[in-house]
């Protein structure tokens, strides 16, 4: 039988608690996806690491670090199973060191949402991935101004100009 390690993260540490539940709502959803991946992959996971508020602006993140150095130490794992490639890295270059250091350990990279593979189209689609969060991280930023500037333009509309003519008493 095949053997996988599982990742998990949430972006801040509100996620990680929402709805008073330990772990809030999303590291359950993907520990819950990515456990049916490794069933399907007919792989028992034998070690889950999951990063609570931790950003993946870079890769300096403990339970990553700790992943990593199993799979460098120990080469025990065939899969490192994610719900989407971007839990684990959000820009190209920690994605490629990643991914590289996975390559070395003999260690595939399954993602339960995107379709990469060791294959060309595979390797393909994951550089796509891998590079998307990246390109739409510039935009973050302004979409809540934008949608209030929407929101006020929709609900209070501008009052109409009135042209002004003067009438002459003749």
């Amino acid at each position: 039988m095949k053997r996988a390690a599982i990742y998990l993260r949430v972006s801040t540490a509100a996620q990680a608690t929402r709805g008073r539940e330990p772990e809030g709502y999303s590291i359950p959803a993907q520990r819950e996806a990515c456990q049916g991946k490794a069933a399907e992959l007919d792989a028992e996971v034998v070690g889950e690491y999951v990063d609570r508020g931790e950003s993946a602006k870079t890769a300096d993140r403990p339970e990553l670090k700790a992943l990593l150095a199993r799979l460098e130490a120990e080469r025990d794992l065939d899969y490192v199973i994610v719900h989407k490639v971007d839990r684990l890295a959000r820009n190209r270059y920690d994605d490629a060191t990643i991914t590289y250091a996975l390559h070395e350990a003999g260690v595939e990279l399954v993602s339960v949402t995107e379709n990469i593979d060791r294959t060309l189209v595979g390797t393909f689609m994951h550089a796509i991935v891998a590079a998307n969060p990246n390109s739409t991280r510039p935009t973050w930023r302004p979409r809540p101004a934008r949608a209030r500037f929407r929101r006020r333009r929709w609900e209070e509309p501008r009052p109409r100009r009135r042209s002004v003519t003067s009438t002459s008493a003749s």
